[in-house]
């Protein structure tokens, strides 16, 4: 083979190494290995804002994803966690819409710190004892707001020929029901009587349901008898805008049945006067005219 050919052979050897070389660098990557899917569970979470003190319902709640992989420890995981179970329980720390409940910031009924959690701030909780006969206590459930009603009776010994009277007062208004019996949830539908109703009040609203409690005998040092009745409130949230006339006035027993003599003036109180004569001292009663 002349020397002529040989180079021209190199020369093409050359030449192919180089567009194979060329070709190769600009030829696309091979595609990468697909990556192995995530794993993925579900845990509850807040379906809307919810305030400190709220007692949870099941629209409150729902299931959302979440990396597996990811820490659920103090997490609610589907699977392992029923949703029922924390209806009625109540949160320590509000939530935004979204976010995961925290094992650590919901409180179920029976444990410690429960009721302290549903009070709103500022505002005490009392309890009560109620009697089949109370109201429509049957139909009361936590959440609700009621009145409370004073009924008692009583003999007025400084009066003369002043008989046992019975009287009748709204003695608290539009409070709140916090529990009945043991129970905070409201998921219930059934009627049943609850022996003792626990009501969110104010510290001035304690005191007067506390007296009341005594003037029926209730705290077990009373000398009167009488009960404390329950009725319910609207769900609006407006009340009525027209008042109704004497609505704040007690109600007499002489009110009810004519049997009964009616007391001295229209808003049924006496009034004791002293009359100073020297060193003599002298007390009557009058009647109030309006």
């Amino acid at each position: 083979m002349s020397v002529r050919k040989m180079i021209l052979l190199f020369l093409a050897l050359l030449v192919g190494i180089g567009t194979y070389m060329v070709f190769k660098s600009s030829a696309p990557p091979p595609a990468e290995q697909a990556q192995a899917p995530i794993k993925i569970t579900e845990i509850l979470a807040a379906t809307h804002d919810l305030p400190t003190g709220a007692i949870l319902k099941e629209s409150d709640m729902k299931w959302v994803e979440w990396a597996a992989t990811a820490p659920t420890s103090k997490l609610y995981v589907k699977g392992t966690t029923d949703m029922a179970t924390l209806i009625g329980a109540v949160l320590r720390e509000g939530l935004r819409g979204d976010e995961p409940f925290i094992a650590g910031r919901v409180v179920q009924p029976h444990e410690q710190g429960f009721l302290a959690a549903v009070l709103t701030p500022g505002m005490r909780a009392v309890s009560v004892t109620l009697t089949p006969s109370s109201g429509v206590s049957g139909f009361v459930f936590p959440g609700d707001r009621v009145d409370v009603i004073l009924s008692h009776s009583f003999n007025r010994r400084d009066v003369p020929d002043f008989a046992e009277r019975h009287i009748t007062e709204t003695v608290l208004r539009g409070v709140r029901v916090l529990a009945l019996d043991q129970k905070s949830d409201n998921q219930s539908v059934e009627p049943k009587i609850a022996q003792t109703a626990t009501l969110e009040v104010t510290p001035k609203q304690a005191e007067r349901l506390a007296l009341a409690v005594d003037l029926i005998g209730g705290a077990g040092g009373g000398s009167g008898h009488g009960s404390l009745t329950l009725t319910l409130c609207s769900l609006a949230t407006e009340e009525a805008k027209t008042p109704v006339p004497g609505a704040s006035l007690p109600t007499w027993d002489s009110d009810v049945s004519s049997a009964f003599p009616t007391i001295n003036g229209e808003d049924g109180l006496l009034r004791r006067v002293q009359i100073m004569r020297g060193h003599d001292k002298t007390e009557s009663i009058f009647e109030q005219h309006q």
